[in-house]
């Protein structure tokens, strides 16, 4: 059994072509295995859970102690507010000073205040002795802030809560005080006779309270760090039977396809194993099929290049005779040419030195008759050499050069002029054309005998014109000649490409012609890996449309192969 070749090498390459490109934060991630991701995960949730749980914990605590604080705060304010009525009526500052100090004592009380009725101090005591209570007069104009915890902040005292409580005298109450403020005996009713100002630190508690915290803080982090390993033997428990999966990989890509997963449970990792089992007897199955299949292949391969071996000495054997064919035929072509060429030219030697030497005593009518017999020498003549090149189209190529196309229909223009001013007949560039890679001679034969073609069958039409253009497509240059003249027959319009075929058109009409030219044309487009087809209708004109492949359309900088453009015409008054 063959194995199979190892891809590490080709993995690692791969991975650090990708490791170039990508980000640092995404290398650093896919570094980190999936056991890795999964423990920081998890650290990362408990964590984050801790924390809030942590900052849960100290914030209700905090507005728990607050709100105790507060009510101790109030408490205190309303007994002493009770405590205090007799004194604060007879403005015993001195007793008032006394309750004051007395209660300063205790350990969250930081100062104690009386306050008159309109809100004058009347006896302060505080444990720091620079310490002075805020203008409270603005409990008159506002007597919500009453038995309201207020949080403040002092210099000296630092932070602490405040309580103010409004003191009450009841109704029929006597005293000796002389202020202003204390109610007369004759009136009935609870007067207000002073405020008492408490002022509560929490220090202590907030000490105790951040103690606390970072007790639970502590605990937390030591739990953290028990769970750590824990969470890594759990993850590492997880994640064994993947382990197993991925050593009988290896296994199974060294070549031992008889390779199983032992793992039996009821959950998704159990039937990844079972799937991975019938995978792995699946392919092994195939294997076996395939290495029979390529045993009957090799079989098959052999007695196949036994075959092309013959079919390419067969071919061998017909391209020696096909090339010995073709040089026979050039050898009877030169040999027809000559023979025929031969007794022709005497022929027309014969008949030019009777008219010359004898064509004062010749009559008229013999005269004529030799003049056409010399005539007839000189279009077989033509014919024969026509022919000759026709039949070296394929076989002998020529030259191949830059040939521009916009020069040549110019030259053209010159060629033809005397049939286009005489006719008056208008060439006509629709198009500008591109340059061709090509045999100049033979596309020049092209164009021309179109033309010749076109100037021959353009009839007695009031509209004579001849259109040439071009268009460039993805992989060839389609080219087009067309003209406005008598058409040509629909069942002649297959015929015009073959020898010595010509359409009714030029029996009825007398056009001059040897049926030679288009064949000419067709054969010369064909070696281009072109086609060329014909568009007639009778009486309104002939397109005559022909491809060249487009590797014969070099990209030349500044050659407009867009085939789009205004039109040039090269008229008969040019």
């Amino acid at each position: 059994m063959s194995k199979v070749p190892n891809h590490s090498e080709e993995y690692a390459s791969s991975v650090r072509d990708w490791s170039r490109g990508a980000p640092q934060p995404r290398r650093f991630r896919m570094r980190l295995g999936l056991q890795a991701k999964l423990i920081l995960c998890f650290m990362a949730l408990f964590s984050l859970t801790l924390g809030v749980t942590s900052w849960t914990f100290a914030r209700l605590n905090s507005e728990r102690l607050t709100d105790l604080m507060g009510e101790q705060a109030r408490q205190l304010a309303t007994a002493l507010a009770l405590s205090s009525e007799q004194a604060v009526r007879d403005a015993n500052s001195d007793q008032l000073g006394a309750m004051g100090r007395e209660l300063i004592k205790s350990r969250n009380v930081l100062f104690v205040g009386f306050l008159d009725a309109n809100a004058r101090p009347m006896s302060l005591s505080s444990r720091e002795t620079g310490f002075q209570m805020e203008d409270l007069t603005v409990l008159q104009r506002d007597e919500r802030l009453l038995t309201q915890v207020r949080p403040r902040t002092s210099p000296l005292l630092g932070e602490y809560i405040e309580m103010v409580a409004p003191i009450v005298a009841s109704g029929g109450s006597s005293g000796s005080g002389t202020d202003a403020s204390e109610p007369d005996s004759s009136d009935t009713g609870p007067k207000l006779v002073g405020y008492v100002a408490v002022g509560v630190s929490q220090s202590r508690e907030q000490a105790q309270l951040r103690a606390i915290n970072f007790a639970a803080t502590g605990i937390g982090g030591i739990t953290l760090t028990i769970i750590l390993p824990l969470a890594s033997l759990l993850v590492h428990r997880i994640f064994l039977p993947i382990r197993q999966l991925v050593a009988a990989t290896r296994k199974i890509t060294a070549g031992d396809l008889d390779a199983r997963v032992a793992i039996h449970r009821p959950d998704s990792i159990g039937e990844l194993a079972r799937s991975f089992n019938e995978m792995v007897l699946w392919v092994k199955k195939q294997r076996q099929d395939l290495a029979a299949a390529n045993g009957k292949l090799f079989e098959a391969n052999r007695d196949l290049e036994m075959k092309i071996e013959h079919r390419t000495s067969q071919l061998e054997t017909a391209n020696t005779r096909l090339s010995s064919e073709i040089a026979e035929k050039e050898d009877f072509l030169r040999a027809i040419s000559h023979d025929l060429n031969a007794p022709l030219r005497n022929i027309a030697g014969m008949a030019t030195m009777l008219l010359t030497k004898h064509k004062d005593g010749l009559d008229e009518d013999v005269i004529h008759r030799l003049e056409r017999i010399k005539k007839n020498v000189d279009v077989e003549t033509d014919l024969i050499a026509e022919l000759l090149e026709l039949s070296r189209i394929k076989t002998r190529r020529q030259k191949m050069e830059l040939v521009n196309l916009e020069a040549l229909i110019w030259e053209m223009r010159g060629l033809f002029e005397n049939d286009l001013k005489s006719r008056a007949i208008d060439l006509i560039v629709d198009t500008p054309l591109p340059s061709l890679n090509a045999e100049r001679a033979r596309i020049r034969q092209v164009f021309q005998n179109l033309i010749d073609n076109a100037v021959k069958y353009m009839g007695d039409g009031e509209r004579r014109e001849i259109h040439v253009g071009c268009s460039i497509r993805l992989t060839e240059a389609e080219f087009y000649v067309r003209d406005t003249g008598m058409g040509i027959e629909p069942e002649d319009t297959e015929k015009v490409f073959f020898v010595f075929r010509r359409g009714k058109n030029s029996v009825t009409h007398n056009i001059a012609g040897k049926g030679i030219g288009l064949a000419s044309v067709k054969s010369i487009v064909e070696t281009y890996n072109g086609t060329i087809w014909v568009e007639s209708k009778l009486g309104e004109g002939t397109t005559f449309r022909f491809t060249i492949n487009g590797k014969n359309l070099p990209l030349v900088s500044g050659n407009d192969h867009s085939g789009q453009g205004g039109s040039q015409e090269i008229t008969a008054a040019a």
